[in-house]
């Protein structure tokens, strides 16, 4: 009866290593599937950062340049008397707060820069852990692959050897 007893767990093993190669089949397609499309979305993402960060420039230059402007005007004390008689100074103060707005969008678009570099980092660790489950994972794909061979040749194999003495017990002898 052990020897029944093994060769059934043995079967057993065999079966459940089929299983765990089918399984792993399944969730590493997916994971590939999962891999390329976050690639894709790395790709993309780095793209809208590289746009982000030119937009970023331009309007670091363009506040530079209307500050330096700014500054080249309020020095001239013809330009501060003309808006001063003409407009009542409301021209330097229009300017001055459109330098005021133009540095918060410059900060602005410097913060939304920097949390995309900071989730597009995060995507990166996280494709690479992805990728290292994937290789993780493929390895005991192929562990289960040797299992279910070496069990199923075990039981073919024990089963023969064995042939006679189970033969005994299933065949039973009416006398």
């Amino acid at each position: 009866m052990g020897k029944v007893l093994a060769l059934l767990l043995i079967i057993v093993l065999a079966l459940a290593s089929v299983a765990g190669y089918l399984f792993l089949t399944e969730q590493i397609t997916a994971g590939e599937r999962q891999i390329t499309d976050g690639q894709r979305q790395l790709e993309k993402g780095q793209s809208v950062i590289e746009e982000g960060k030119a937009k970023l420039e331009t309007g670091m230059r363009e506040a530079s340049e209307g500050k330096k402007e700014y500054k080249q005007a309020k020095d001239n004390p013809f330009l501060v008397l003309a808006d001063k008689l003409l407009k009542g100074g409301k021209g330097f103060e229009d300017a001055r707060e459109r330098i005021v707005e133009g540095d918060k969008q410059v900060a602005k678009g410097e913060g939304e820069v920097n949390v995309g570099e900071r989730r597009l980092d995060a995507a990166e660790l996280e494709l690479r852990r992805g990728k290292e489950q994937l290789i993780l994972a493929k390895g005991a794909r192929v562990a289960c692959a040797l299992g279910a061979v070496f069990f199923a040749s075990l039981s073919i194999v024990l089963g023969f050897c064995w042939r006679r003495s189970l033969a005994r017990i299933f065949v039973h002898t009416d006398a």
